[in-house]
């Protein structure tokens, strides 16, 4: 079993690693500050803040779900949420229509999963963003892994804009004025949300937030 400990040290060494990559990131930025190209550079660098938010969620909810599947002995320990992410892919089979031959696949793998060991799946495991983890699609996973980000309110908005400004850039649409002190502000904002969700993850694998015991 993974103890919670090394569960936390683990994300708490992506989130430092996130935090030594916005520091190269700004440096780089500093040395455009008041040339032609500030704008450009700051312009590129957006897409990377997006990318580090995105990367930190994804790895950390995976060691999470890995924490997950040790901390319990069988499926009918979790949950209702996080159950009925573990069985995500035999629910996916009742998206073209339910019939009888269905109903009952998915009840006898429900039954089964109940007394058997946890064990996510590689896509369950990624969690779903689409490449584009504004704050619906957090609350999203959040619930799923029944973790509590209403602290996280704040950043509702402010991801939202996040990810639009990182998809104009990407689809030629960049805006002309950004400047050092916008990229600044993402960084400093973004650090935040990374943070908040960190303290969520944290709460849930020290109060086995996962568990119906």
């Amino acid at each position: 079993m993974t103890s919670p400990v090394a569960v936390l040290e683990q994300i708490g060494a992506n989130l430092d690693e996130r935090r030594h990559g916005f520091t190269d990131l700004r440096r780089v930025v500093l040395s455009q500050v008041g040339k032609p190209l500030e704008s450009t550079a700051v312009s590129m660098a957006i897409p990377i803040v997006y990318a580090h938010w995105e990367g930190f969620a994804k790895e950390s909810c995976q060691i999470y779900l890995e924490h997950v599947e040790s901390a319990v002995t069988r499926g009918g320990e979790l949950k209702p949420a996080l159950l009925g992410h573990l069985w995500t892919p035999a629910l996916r089979t009742l998206a073209g229509g339910v019939n009888a031959d269905l109903k009952r696949s998915v009840a006898e793998h429900a039954m089964f999963s109940l007394t058997q060991p946890v064990s996510f799946g590689l896509d369950e495991k990624a969690v779903e963003t689409s490449s584009n983890l504004k704050y619906r699609v957090l609350e999203s996973i959040a619930i799923s892994l029944c973790l509590d980000i209403t602290p996280l309110e704040w950043s509702r908005h402010y991801l939202d804009s996040l990810v639009e400004l990182r998809n104009n850039i990407a689809h030629g649409a960049r805006p002309k004025t950004l400047r050092y002190p916008d990229l600044d502000t993402h960084i400093t904002r973004t650090l935040g949300l990374m943070e908040g969700l960190e303290r969520a993850l944290v709460q849930a694998v020290q109060a086995r937030s996962f568990c119906m015991i």
